[in-house]
């Protein structure tokens, strides 16, 4: 395809939503094509990334849950699995998930927000609001500590041990300070020479970032230096190690797709899960 006719396809996108949203098509300002375009021409105009390695997941085991949530943030701290939730019509939770599948709520503001990306740095708890564009920044015992404003939608969130990351959306990937939310840098994601946008949910390991890609059964592996995805893997095999039930069950809601990745330094794990999946894998990326 050619640069003029792939420009004129971005344009004509309909603008992404969340499942069960009333919506529309968007309607362009003049200002937001020129933005839209000079995203366009300026992706275009890096070098393009190597083709992305194929990578698998082998499934060690799998933790049953007591309690389901709408999966938007997840993240290892300890010895639990902490979980970030939020439902259109449903409820925002903070939640901590024991090794043995116990869950436990830490926070409920109920439906007061929609509660998004999920991270630990230093002794605070970081966590995103979708269309509320705030972060709330907690104590190590779950305490709010403040509240910081983020002018973006929120989405996936993780840190690199000095910065947050986090994702609107888009195809971009933003750094933030912690104290104040103040951006300090933005790499854009492409495969190749595309954007990829509907970065989701956010996990940073060995100084790469593992990404959800919202509404498909992909995780990739971005390098955040330069927006690259390096590898990627189609994670459809879970299925396979669902029962036929649960097959059912998630086949059947649109809105329970793959998303939430956590890590485990220690036993070096994967825990991968959906949004209201009654479980969550452990295992390891294969490959790339």
């Amino acid at each position: 395809m050619d640069q003029e006719k792939a420009i004129d396809l971005k344009i004509m996108r309909i603008a992404f939503v969340r499942p069960n949203e009333i919506f529309g098509p968007m309607r362009f300002s003049g200002l937001s094509i020129a933005i839209l375009l000079g995203g366009v021409l300026g992706a275009q105009a890096q070098p393009a990334c190597p083709a992305p390695k194929q990578m698998g997941f082998a499934v060690q085991h799998r933790i049953k849950l007591s309690l389901t949530g709408f999966t938007e943030g997840l993240e290892v701290h300890g010895h639990d699995i902490y979980e970030s939730t939020g439902s259109l019509g449903g409820g925002t939770r903070l939640m901590r998930i024991a090794p043995d599948g116990s869950v436990t709520v830490i926070n409920d503001p109920d439906q007061k927000y929609f509660g998004e990306g999920l991270t630990f740095l230093d002794d605070r708890v970081y966590q995103l609001s979708w269309k509320d564009h705030l972060v709330f920044v907690y104590d190590k015992d779950f305490k709010p500590v403040r509240t910081m404003n983020n002018s973006h939608d929120g989405w996936g969130l993780t840190n690199d041990g000095h910065q947050l990351i986090f994702g609107d959306g888009s195809p971009h990937l933003y750094f933030a300070n912690p104290e104040d939310f103040h951006i300090t840098n933005t790499v854009t994601v492409r495969r190749v020479n595309r954007l990829v946008d509907n970065i989701n949910e956010l996990e940073y390991v060995d100084g790469k970032v593992y990404a959800n890609i919202w509404l498909t059964r992909e995780i990739v592996r971005i390098d955040p230096k330069n927006g690259c995805i390096e590898a990627e893997a189609e994670l459809g095999s879970l299925w396979s190690e669902m029962d036929l039930g649960q097959q059912y069950e998630i086949n059947s809601n649109a809105d329970a797709v793959l998303n939430g990745i956590a890590y485990d330094p220690q036993q070096k794990l994967f825990y991968v899960t959906g949004k209201d999946w009654p479980m969550i894998f452990a295992g390891h990326f294969t490959g790339g």
